[in-house]
């Protein structure tokens, strides 16, 4: 085949234009992001005490934000290669293999997540200036002491670079199988029952872990246990995740009559692996702000009480940063909701332009159209909040409900925050209203 016109149809057209610039711009937010986790836990690491909570904090600030990281650098990466189908569908008529069409992808992809990374370290420069404003143990940081070691700050680009091309090849995995694979999107999922199985299972894993741990296991041993009881939940929610979807939407679309709401939940149940990835984020979150927030609030509870007494000075200034820990948690969280988003939402109308043009054709009206995909996300985001919470309440049950005891306040501070989240999720579906319209008004445009 002519490389210059292999060329062209890989080079980014008009319509792919808007997800080109969200690729970079999301790579580069998160590339920024981890900078910034690593520069926060390398100073609670290096704390100027002995007291080993400060170890935790950095340990745990890292362990609870590295997955909603890679979300956010998978998800753009896998939609990023899918709004190319038509493309690569293009290149595999012409009789390119489906070898080399999946290398000329999964490169423009690694090419456009690694121009992203690129501004996002160097913008990283400016953080530890900004972030020397956070005190940590009662005392301000100089930005000297924020900046990482040489060989972190070396490895996270590359690793970064190296997560979007496995992401974009794994998004490319079940689709470039034929031409017509690819054009007609033969990859339906079909989702098990044995994901609530296995969901199960691991929840009560994590609850018994949780119900035995004691102060006799030893501070490396608790955090250990902690962290692998956090991890598999979340890996959990994922698994468990869209199956839940697709069942709620099946019963939420045999019961309705509204058009709007029906062309939804349809959609949801096309591809629940693709809802669940749009709200994932949130539902992470989710799932940290609850024990993080009720355990903060006895904490707090306690600094304010008698037992004061009893505390270190170490152990009170602790307490502190563990709220600024919690804060950046919930920050970084929704910046990534906000960015995935974004992403999904312009993605998911430049994939399902032939729908949207479709009803647009036979008569709905234009803001029914828009009021289905904001049914359609929605719904996927309230299943994602109540599920991730259920969880949450699950596995520290104890800490929750003395929380809502002693600290109402906190407990009303999260479900202002979750209705946050929910509020951000609605305005990244209108923010892309404008890509709809542009859609709509040529429908007779191709990529």
């Amino acid at each position: 085949m002519n490389p210059h016109a292999a060329l062209l149809l890989i080079r980014p057209h008009r319509a792919s234009a808007a997800i080109t610039g969200l690729q970079i711009f999301a790579s580069g937010v998160t590339a920024l992001l981890a900078f910034a986790v690593a520069m926060l836990a390398f100073a609670f690491w290096n704390a100027a005490t002995d007291e080993i909570g400060y170890r935790v904090l950095a340990f745990g600030l890292v362990a609870l934000l590295v997955v909603p990281l890679i979300t956010l650098g998978t998800g753009t990466a896998r939609l990023a290669a899918r709004s190319r189908d038509d493309r690569l569908a293009t290149l595999r008529l012409l009789g390119v293999g489906a070898g080399r069409v999946r290398r000329l992808a999964v490169a423009e992809v690694t090419v456009i997540a690694g121009l992203g990374v690129l501004i996002g370290t160097a913008l990283s420069a400016l953080l530890p200036f900004a972030l020397a404003l956070l005190p940590v143990h009662g005392e301000s940081l100089r930005a000297s002491e924020l900046w990482p070691p040489w060989w972190l700050a070396a490895a996270i680009p590359p690793a970064l670079v190296l997560i979007a091309a496995l992401s974009a090849m794994l998004g490319l995995r079940r689709v470039v199988l034929s031409p017509l694979g690819v054009r007609t999107r033969q990859d339906a999922p079909r989702m098990s029952r044995f994901r609530v199985v296995i969901a199960l299972v691991v929840l009560g894993a994590a609850v018994l872990v949780t119900q035995l741990m004691s102060p006799g296991w030893g501070v490396i041993v608790l955090l250990g246990a902690l962290t692998a009881v956090v991890l598999a939940v979340m890996a959990v929610l994922g698994v468990a995740g869209p199956f839940v979807l697709a069942s709620v939407s099946r019963r939420m679309g045999a019961r309705t009559s509204d058009p709007a709401r029906l062309v939804a939940v349809r959609g949801i149940q096309d591809d629940p692996r693709a809802a669940w990835r749009s709200v994932s984020a949130l539902a992470l979150a989710t799932f940290i702000l609850i024990p993080a927030g009720s355990l903060l609030g006895c904490l707090d509870t306690i600094s304010r009480s008698a037992s004061r007494q009893v505390m270190t000075r170490d152990q009170l200034l602790m307490f502190a940063d563990a709220r600024t820990m919690l804060l950046a948690l919930v920050g970084v969280s929704f910046l990534v909701v906000a960015c995935q988003v974004a992403i999904t939402q312009t993605a998911a109308i430049l994939e399902n332009r032939e729908l949207h043009v479709a009803l647009d054709r036979i008569g709905m009206p234009r803001s029914e159209i828009d009021r289905m995909r904001r049914l359609r996300v929605m719904t996927c985001a309230n299943i994602a909040v109540i599920g991730s919470a259920v969880a949450a309440v699950a596995v520290t049950f104890f800490i929750v409900a003395v929380a809502v005891i002693v600290a109402p306040l906190f407990g009303l501070a999260i479900l202002l925050v979750l209705l946050l989240g929910l509020l951000l999720i609605r305005a990244g579906v209108s923010v892309t209203r404008p890509v709809l319209e542009r859609v709509l008004e040529a429908p007779e445009r191709g990529e």
